[in-house]
């Protein structure tokens, strides 16, 4: 039972300290000491600890409980709570995060070890699959790599994560998905011979230990195998749903000396299958890890950006082609990072998206916007509309229409100055959503517009269903326009369709004198792109503004 790792949560220093004391001598390893609920969730997810000590009351906003609730939910972690708090409602909502024990301070050094080890003993198992859990299975794989040392064999340690089952889960239900895990936790149990150990790591992820082999390609054939089993059709009530797996392989003794080692760099391959699609196996490298290392560094490095206010937003004009005057101009994120310089936003936007950021950066893009060109309005500018990217996260949050009115009304705003731009594949995703919050939106006097157009779903019979305020046809479209006769005839036939449904057209990414003279000619309303101006900082923008620029079209 000892030699089990643990985090310790607890406000107080000092506390903290004669605890880790405590447990350190009796046999046990402690993973770290925080003090807010925020670095309790953060160090859960990085050591991802057998146990976590949680006090109720720490710093920050997050409360222990709030914390622990999040810890069981994301890493199925056990949490004992240390607290002075008894009174009821405390204990009513300790008792809805369903924890493995809960001491009331001051406690004596034997019953923390005693409720410890009733809380370890409890997790032995997970619920859902009966498979050992990441508790259990490091205490067998442990026993199997000291059983193996003396000998040459090979141990293929694997890790492997279902591809895209938030999908079964967001379509059909938890319980379908939960289902879904159970099915395929007992194909990996029975799959085959040279499987010794079977575990559930966390949500749709597992862990394998292959009997040992001589060959690293006999590895390789087993996880393919895995992979085809995998990939068979699952039946649930009925319904036919197929899912895939994305696997990491690493080999004892060469890539890891102990099962945590090995445990993480698995993983570190398994992450970069998903990456590259999913539905294959990938083992682990040393290369492969210093991507990994790098990524993290890069992730950490924007998920503090935001804090340490090193994101930008530029403003590229939209010019009203019957004046030639700047009509508009679309937000658009910079990102200053203060050792590589600028950053592309093709290479933040994504990994923002994949670590859940893009919406409170989306969020800050939309605040930061309007209240700018509120500023410019007060100062006597001539009053334009800002256009501003609602991403797919942004729209999935229930609150979106609320917190865009309220962003309105913090800045003083009026709406009618405001665009919000949707591509076609975030609209036809949820149409239901769509139509709910075009409503709201089109009641205050918000423009919307449909981006990119032509290049997703293409569907012409949802631009009557929607009634959008513009259409935006992307660049690819604009791109060799005088001598490609197919982009040509679409761009036209885009023109006049937006006209019959009295929508503005507008022209992306329009770079050279052939291209705009097209466009003018087809009775395009608005343009923007590099050949007016790229997108600029808002001090330079302000300039242009105060320009009074007017092109000569």
């Amino acid at each position: 039972m000892f030699d089990k790792k643990i985090l310790i949560v607890e406000d107080e220093s000092i506390i903290a300290e004669d605890i880790s004391d405590s447990l350190t001598s009796l046999g046990y390893k402690i993973t770290d000491i925080v003090y807010s609920g925020e670095e309790a969730i953060i160090s859960a997810g990085e050591f991802l600890p057998d146990l976590v000590l949680m006090d109720v009351n720490l710093q920050g906003e997050i409360d222990g409980i709030t914390a622990a609730a999040e810890i069981r939910s994301r890493f199925e972690i056990p949490v004992v709570y240390l607290t002075a708090y008894a009174d009821e409602n405390t204990l009513r909502r300790v008792n809805g995060t369903k924890p493995f024990g809960y001491i009331v301070k001051p406690f004596e050094e034997k019953n923390l070890h005693t409720t410890i080890q009733l809380a370890l003993h409890r997790h032995q198992h997970d619920c859902l699959t009966n498979l050992p859990n990441r508790l259990l299975l490091r205490e067998q794989l442990n026993q199997v790599l000291d059983k193996q040392k003396e000998l040459p064999a090979m141990i293929p340690v694997v890790t492997l994560s279902l591809d895209r089952i938030n999908r079964i889960n967001s379509t059909l239900g938890h319980d379908i998905g939960d289902s879904v895990l159970c099915k395929v936790a007992q194909r990996l149990s029975n799959c085959t011979q040279n499987i010794n150990i079977v575990a559930r790591l966390k949500a749709a992820e597992f862990a394998i230990v292959l009997e040992p082999v001589a060959e690293k390609q006999d590895a390789a054939n087993i996880a393919q195998n895995i992979l085809d089993i995998v990939a068979q059709p699952i039946i649930i009530k009925g319904s036919e749903l197929y899912v895939t797996a994305s696997i990491g392989i690493c080999l004892s003794p060469g890539d890891g000396s102990d099962g945590d080692e090995l445990l993480k760099n698995a993983y570190t391959a398994m992450y970069n299958s998903q990456q590259e699609g999913g539905n294959k196996y990938q083992f682990y490298s040393a290369k492969l890890a210093n991507i990994s290392l790098t990524k993290l560094s890069q992730e950490t490095c924007l998920r503090n950006a935001l804090k340490r206010s090193e994101f930008e937003v530029y403003y590229e004009p939209q010019i009203e082609i019957k004046t030639g005057k700047i009509i508009g101009a679309e937000a658009l994120v910079r990102w200053n990072h203060p050792e590589r310089g600028r950053v592309s936003p093709a290479e933040f936007i994504p990994m923002a998206e994949e670590m859940g950021l893009i919406a409170p950066l989306g969020e800050w893009v939309l605040e930061t916007a309007c209240r700018q060109t509120k500023a410019w309005q007060t100062e006597g500018l001539p009053p334009l509309r800002v256009a501003v990217n609602l991403s797919a996260r942004q729209f999935e949050q229930k609150n979106l229409t609320e917190r865009v009115s309220q962003i309105l009304r913090e800045t003083n705003l009026d709406p009618k100055y405001l665009e919000l731009e949707l591509t076609e594949s975030l609209i036809l995703e949820d149409e239901t959503a769509a139509v709910e919050a075009f409503t709201v939106w089109r009641d205050m006097g918000i423009m919307i517009a449909i981006d990119d157009f032509g290049t997703g779903y293409c569907s012409l019979s949802y631009l009557k269903r929607f009634a959008f305020d513009a259409i935006k046809i992307d660049k690819s479209f604009i791109r060799d326009i005088a001598d490609d006769r197919q982009k040509a005839a679409i761009t036209i036939a885009i023109i006049q369709l937006a006209h019959c449904m009295n929508m503005t057209v507008i022209a992306e990414g329009v770079e050279n004198q052939r291209e705009l003279a097209f466009l003018c000619a087809h009775e395009c309303d608005e343009i923007q792109g590099h050949f007016f101006s790229q997108a600029l900082p808002m001090a330079e923008f302000e300039a242009l503004l105060k320009s009074d620029k007017c092109w000569e079209l």
